[in-house]
């Protein structure tokens, strides 16, 4: 008797727990979310356009950017709204400030080196120790996320005090800014080691060389998909972390070469529930 007293209990301790789950989770049926995403962007060249009378061909263009090519640290800022539909689904609209890009590093060989045409060659003749020339090719756009997240651990099992979520959408974004960023290693340019000049495209002519500014694509959309692990860390608050991959649906840009930046990172932030 004395056994069966303790499972009555038991289960009403069980009840009582599960209709507090519930009225919680009700709580955070509208969430405000603000997160940062520290992430990698990478150049993927899909054409050239080599200045062949000026004796470049495509294949040389082509072998020498991928041996010099990086990826770029940046870091995004996102708003959000999720509002849910059913207990285990959300749908997400959100405003973020997106930075992507690559970077080309030239390292070696400076002696009469254009680093640029609006710049010219370095000043100094003599080459000596570490000397490197980082062209960093940067887009920043502004961007609205449409999505629907689902949560993974939901009917079938529940972690304790955590939750994790999928989440699949799409980000029209249009360009706010674009250049050409030129950090120099070991040596100072008059200019200083750090500033921002205009990407051109280099055509030879009977009369010398035209420059001509490489075209940006205004208006882009990326494809997003990320995995959520939430913490409540307090009633009111929760704390993520979300690895998320972003892939663009147009170029960044066209010019001597036509590249899109594809992007991965880990974003990190705060949801406050709004009701």
């Amino acid at each position: 008797m004395k056994q069966i007293k303790q499972f009555l209990m038991l289960g009403v301790m069980v009840c009582v727990a599960a209709v507090d789950a519930q009225v919680s989770e009700k709580k955070w049926g509208s969430v405000f979310t603000i997160s940062a995403t520290p992430a990698w962007s990478t150049g993927w060249i899909t054409a050239y356009q080599p200045d062949l009378r000026g004796g470049y061909t495509e294949e040389q263009l082509r072998d020498s950017f991928s041996q010099a090519d990086r990826s770029l640290q940046t870091v995004n800022l996102n708003l959000a709204y999720s509002r849910k539909l059913n207990g285990f689904t959300n749908f997400v609209f959100g405003l973020s400030v997106v930075n992507t890009g690559f970077t080309r590093v030239k390292d070696g060989e400076m002696f009469k080196y254009v680093i640029h045409p609006d710049v010219g060659i370095y000043p100094n003749l003599v080459q000596a120790g570490l000397m490197e020339v980082h062209y960093e090719f940067r887009s920043q756009y502004a961007g609205a996320l449409f999505a629907i997240e689902k949560r993974l651990d939901g009917a079938r099992f529940q972690m304790q005090s955590a939750s994790m979520w999928y989440q699949l959408g799409v980000m029209p974004a249009l360009l706010m800014r674009q250049d050409l960023q030129i950090h120099t290693v070991g040596f100072t340019m008059p200019q200083g080691n750090d500033f921002a000049v205009p990407d051109y495209v280099a055509s030879t002519v009977d009369t010398g060389v035209v420059l001509t500014r490489s075209s940006a694509v205004r208006a882009n959309a990326f494809l997003t998909a990320s995995m959520r692990l939430e913490y409540n860390l307090d009633p009111g608050v929760h704390i993520f972390a979300s690895p998320r991959v972003m892939l663009p649906i147009l170029p960044s840009n066209r010019g001597v070469q036509t590249y899109w930046s594809p992007q991965i990172g880990v974003e990190l932030g705060l949801r406050i529930p709004l009701d």
